[in-house]
Parts: C-alpha cells; structure tokens; sequence
C-alpha cells in the first residue's frame, strides 16, 4: 500500500471547498483588473493635466 492512499479523509479537502475557493480567486481578480482598467487611464490623464496646467501657466 502506498502513503496516497493511506491519508486521512480530514487530510484532503473537500471539491466542494476547492470549487468556492477558485471562484473567489477568480471574483478577486476580476476587481483587480477592473480597477487598474479603470485607474491607470484616469492617473494618466490627471498627470497629463497637471504637467500641461503648469507649462502653459509659468508666469515667470
């Protein structure tokens, strides 16, 4: 008999479990690409504002 076969049911777990557990890795990283799909232009162009803002506004 080999060790696979010998472990304990408590030891493996359930599919039920693994199954919840990918569908909130999978939700978790949906938000995480939605958000930076939804930041990274918006930090962009608030950059682009303020760099222009202040090249065309020296008064100097």
């Amino acid at each position: 008999m080999n060790a696979v076969s010998q472990a304990s049911p408590e030891a493996v777990l359930p599919k039920h479990i693994l199954d919840i557990w990918v569908i909130v890795l999978i939700i978790l990283a949906t938000i995480v690409i939605m958000t930076s799909l939804v930041l990274c232009p918006a930090t962009a162009v608030i950059i682009y504002r303020i760099r222009t803002h202040l090249i065309l506004n020296q008064d100097f």
